[in-house]
């Protein structure tokens, strides 16, 4: 009988055992009208921090073990998944939102001396 309650726990516990794994929320409409382009870079820094921070997360331990145990790792797998792609969607919006805002003319001038330049 002692032996059935130790079992029913480690089960209870391994299946609690989903790693928390950093969150990036997406670009809202006020953040893409109020960020200039120095906050845009400090926010893609942040952002691919958050990358590592879910790579470091994912790494073997105690608590992949109990995953693995509860639910064959797929609550990981799937709260990992999940969270890669919320910070690349993040990130592939704050470089759009760069490329759109950041633009500035001495970018532009070496292409214009290309269409300008006679042969």
């Amino acid at each position: 009988m002692k032996t059935l309650w130790l079992i029913a726990a480690v089960l209870l516990l391994s299946a609690c055992a989903t790693k928390q794994y950093p969150q990036a929320s997406a670009v809202t409409d006020e953040e893409a009208v109020t960020l200039n382009c120095q906050a845009l870079e400090e926010e893609i820094v942040k952002t691919r921090h958050i990358q590592q921070e879910i790579d470091q997360t994912s790494s073997f331990d105690f608590l992949t073990v109990l995953g693995f145990m509860g639910d064959l790792g797929i609550g990981n797998g799937l709260a990992r998944h999940n969270a890669s792609e919320k910070a690349k969607s993040r990130l592939s919006e704050l470089q759009a939102l760069r490329d759109v805002k950041c633009l500035t003319t001495t970018d532009s001038k070496p292409q214009a001396k290309g269409l300008f330049h006679s042969s």
